[in-house]
């Protein structure tokens, strides 16, 4: 399974409720985000994907503001995402698209070398709990 499948589903799994046992939809992952219409990302998405985006790229993210599952699949997927923010660079600009079917804010970033669109969920305690990565040439809703 690719980092991109196991974040998205990582996301849609403990947005469902299957995680904590509660009955939901079942898990799936869009073949394409969809990004609903919304002019203002929930409070606190954008730092978080910046610290995770910074994590990734140095190869030590804070896993302390990751939901413990997702930490899981980040630290899992680090050796394919470490070396593909670093090949990135900088980052240069977070653009916020809209909400995503699953309540999360959709975000295209773009980087010294790329560009990619990133989503980001929060728990209720406001670590991030999952999202989707999609790289350059995936990017939706320029």
């Amino acid at each position: 399974m690719s980092v991109f499948a196991a974040a998205a589903i990582m996301m849609w799994v403990q947005s469902s409720g299957a995680i904590a046992g509660q009955a939901g939809p079942p898990a799936r992952v869009p073949s394409v985000p969809s990004v609903a219409p919304s002019s203002v990302p929930t409070a606190g998405t954008e730092a978080a994907l910046r610290r995770l985006v910074a994590g990734l790229a140095s190869g030590a993210p804070d896993y302390d503001k990751l939901s413990p599952r997702f930490a899981d699949v980040v630290r899992g997927d680090l050796p394919m995402t470490h070396p593909m923010f670093q090949k990135l660079g900088a980052l240069k600009s977070v653009t916020y698209r809209g909400r995503g079917m699953m309540g999360d804010d959709a975000y295209n970033l773009v980087f010294a070398n790329g560009e990619v669109f990133m989503s980001v969920a929060l728990d209720p305690e406001g670590r991030m709990a999952g999202g989707i990565l999609r790289p350059e040439g995936d990017v939706p809703y320029r």
